[in-house]
């Protein structure tokens, strides 16, 4: 931009590290819905960079054990989980890549003390930060905010992946 001394030039956007970025974002909703627990820890980046917000207790920063511990507990406690990516866009700048999307998320929350169990659905806008690690996209940052006041669609569409 001219006259704020930062000159912003057009970067190259390669569609194969798009496709990549993707399959890995994807990847990590599906790595949690199988329960493939150790497969989630290894999507995170490095515990010295990694960062991550929550739309649940705790709201504040996580680093990569508090995150993956969250993240676990959350997997391990959600039975029917579903989710649908819906407008997944990713920017790429320099070795980094930019993935916002809008999240529906529904399963049924089990307490397995008392037996009972509780329905959940949510909306929530996400963005991840991934950069490439010995050859696989890693997530360094997360960021999802619930969306207030969404009501879910009714339960005729059982797809899952992503909507545009």
């Amino acid at each position: 931009m001219a006259g704020d001394g930062i000159e912003m030039t057009e970067l190259p956007q390669s569609e194969q590290a798009k496709r990549e970025v993707a399959a890995a974002v994807h990847s990590f909703f599906e790595a949690g819905k199988n329960g493939d627990l150790s497969s989630l820890m290894r999507m995170h980046g490095p515990s010295d960079i990694f960062t991550k917000f929550g739309d649940v207790p705790p709201y504040t920063r996580q680093g990569s054990e508090e995150a993956f511990a969250y993240e676990q507990a959350s997997f391990a406690n959600m039975s029917d989980y579903r989710y649908q990516l819906d407008d997944l866009r990713i920017d790429l700048a320099g070795g980094l890549a930019i993935a916002t999307f809008y999240l529906d998320e529904r399963g049924m929350i089990v307490n397995d003390y008392s037996f009972e169990g509780r329905t959940v659905s949510t909306r929530s806008r996400v963005t991840m930060l991934l950069v490439k690690l010995d050859g696989s996209w890693r997530i360094i940052h997360e960021h999802f905010s619930s969306i207030p006041g969404w009501e879910p669609e009714a339960e005729g569409s059982d797809s899952e992946g992503e909507r545009n």
